[in-house]
């Protein structure tokens, strides 16, 4: 048996691939710190040891694979990052890769979920903790075809290649192409660029599914000089309506991405229709968290202001005539200073706003922001700063039976819910 190291192994795409790994027979270890994430109960469940970050990385590992948040070890055994680790895993299968700002994750997971209810034993690499009705967020597999979440986000500190550069996916689905990251892109045009790239690596018979509605995919279309000629063209809108267990049009348009790549891969349509109706949530993507004193407890993992404006629509137009009171952790100070005026109208739509501490990543620390909770705050009309030590008091003060607390960001917003449940306990 090979013993493999993953170093961060706590993060979802880590975790993710471990677990895949595990599948394929692997004996799998790894670091990471203390602090509890979403992806504890499964690696825990499936009995993968881990160890602090300090700990020395034990002698008898054949490979090291290493998150993008931190250096590569000083080691003489094979060490590769995150998503050269992932490639490699994948580099004899069939790729289905699912790619955007908004919605990978959702397609992803409805894509694992829709090949299990066909029978087919296709892997999957999904970044959350969890998808319902499945046992793990990632899975080795036994079909020649492999589901990915395909990041656009940088392979590591010391290479700023998107980490889907290393994929040839055989059907690729785009939910968007959308400035973001801006400590890696500075401009839609750097985003738009890196998407040609990954579009022009479909090898020639294989398939693109893409939304028409979005404003960068139509440019990459009318582009001259990309050639699509020897590429199936496959656009997908919300429409028809499936039947769903999740509501609000983007989850209707990543259902339907993720039925035309089914077919794409074989699934007969009839099948993949019915197939589709199988997936029942994903961790952190409009996440229910019971009902508590009369208040509906949800938690989303959107983070760019497209996506938070996409999701408080849902939620009004699913529960008309309830409040939706938006918890929202913003995730770096990078995109936070550069989309901050587009931060503020889409937070602004809910209808009581309240604004956590940014979230600051490791890349950060030490420099100096123009940014501040109250700042931000401040600029969206009746928005109310809050800290980690009164956000949970301030909101559940603010709210009434009938509301919707919605917690928002990439961070860790959602724990917030524990102490919820509690006060509402006590109510």
């Amino acid at each position: 048996m090979n013993n493999v190291y993953f170093i961060g192994i706590k993060g979802v795409g880590m975790t993710s691939l471990a677990l895949a790994f595990a599948d394929a027979g692997w004996h799998v270890s790894g670091s990471d710190t203390d602090e509890s994430f979403i992806t504890d109960d499964i690696l825990a469940s499936r009995h993968l040891e881990v160890s602090p970050l300090s700990a020395p990385i034990p002698k008898n590992m054949d490979l090291i694979v290493y998150s993008g948040a931190y250096q590569p070890p000083e080691t003489t055994i094979p060490t590769q990052p995150l998503a050269q680790a992932l490639a490699d895993f994948v580099k004899d299968r069939k790729v289905i890769a699912v790619a955007g700002v908004g919605g990978k994750t959702t397609t992803s997971a409805m894509l694992a979920a829709l090949f299990h209810a066909a029978g087919r034993d296709v892997g999957y690499y999904v970044g959350t903790g969890s998808i319902a009705g499945l046992a793990a967020p990632g899975h080795a597999g036994t079909d020649p075809w492999y589901v990915v979440e395909a990041d656009e986000y940088a392979i590591g500190k010391n290479d700023p290649r998107p980490k889907f550069a290393l994929l040839t996916p055989n059907v690729l689905v785009t939910t968007n192409i959308v400035h973001d990251h801006p400590d890696i892109y500075k401009d839609e045009e750097a985003t738009l660029a890196v998407f040609i790239d990954l579009v022009k690596s479909i090898p020639p018979g294989g398939t693109w599914i893409y939304n028409p509605a979005d404003p960068l995919t139509r440019r990459l279309l009318d582009l001259q000089g990309v050639t699509l000629k020897d590429i199936k063209l496959v656009p997908y809108a919300a429409e028809p309506h499936l039947k769903l267990s999740v509501f609000g049009p983007q989850n209707q348009a990543d259902a339907q991405a993720a039925v035309l790549a089914a077919e794409a891969a074989g699934v007969p349509h009839e099948q993949a229709i019915l197939g589709i109706q199988a997936y029942q949530g994903a961790g952190r993507r409009q996440e229910f968290h019971g009902e508590v004193a009369g208040r509906l407890l949800y938690d989303d993992y959107g983070h760019h202001p497209s996506e938070i404006e996409i999701t408080v629509r849902a939620f009004h137009e699913h529960f008309p005539g309830h409040r939706v009171l938006l918890v929202f952790e913003s995730h770096t100070y990078t995109r936070t200073e550069a989309l901050l005026p587009d931060f503020a109208q889409a937070i602004a739509t809910a209808d009581l706003p309240f604004i956590m501490p940014i979230f600051e990543s490791a890349r950060e620390k030490g420099k100096s922001h123009s940014v501040t909770p109250e700042s931000f705050a401040a600029m969206v009309p009746g928005a109310r700063s809050l800290t980690w030590e009164n956000a949970a008091e301030q909101v559940w003060a603010a709210s009434r039976p009938g509301d919707i607390i919605l917690t928002m960001g990439a961070g860790f917003v959602y724990k917030l819910h524990t102490e919820f449940k509690a006060m509402g306990q006590l109510s």
